[in-house]
């Protein structure tokens, strides 16, 4: 099996692009790289956006079943990190007291989970349940994403500064 973590070196445009697959933001030709911590709660933030987050939840999605016991305190510390990481971007995270964290992203476009992530969402969900022949199919709908993706990629550091518009 491929190794899907490998990090891209080079942000290839000028928009935004949050890649939770490889813990990285594309953004104004800039690549920002996450700790996997920081990619999971950016993941959970954006996509309750609007709404606040509580603890509890960004504890359970970032560590699951696994929660050590200084969970919490970790969780803080990953979003002060993140803070610091994402304010060129415009984004912002306000702690709503007693309440739990909400993400101010109103200015980005909304973002557009890949085909990659929802096919890698499917295949750890078809893994974790044993679902070995779905596994196989999902495996190979993932390289096929991931092939077009790098195609995608090496197109895009290809094009000079007046052909942005190709990409679409």
């Amino acid at each position: 099996m491929r190794n899907y973590h490998k990090m891209v070196n080079i942000a290839s445009h000028n928009g935004f692009e949050f890649d939770y697959n490889h813990n990285v933001i594309f953004y104004g030709g800039k690549v920002i790289r996450l700790s996997p911590h920081e990619a999971d709660i950016l993941r959970v933030l954006l996509g309750n956006r609007a709404r606040p987050t509580p603890i509890g939840v960004l504890i359970q999605r970032v560590y699951g079943a696994n929660e050590p016991d200084a969970a919490a305190v970790s969780i803080r510390v990953a979003i002060h990190s993140l803070r610091k990481k994402i304010q060129e971007t415009g984004m912002s995270i306000r702690a709503e007291p007693k309440v739990g964290y909400e993400i101010e992203a109103s200015h980005i476009p909304e973002l557009n989970r890949r085909l990659n992530d929802k096919i890698l969402m499917a295949l750890n969900l078809a893994r974790s349940t044993e679902e070995h022949e779905i596994a196989m199919h999902l495996e190979t709908a993932l390289n096929l994403a991931e092939t077009k993706r790098q195609k995608w990629l090496n197109q895009a550091r290809t094009l000079t500064p007046a052909q942005p518009a190709a990409l679409n």
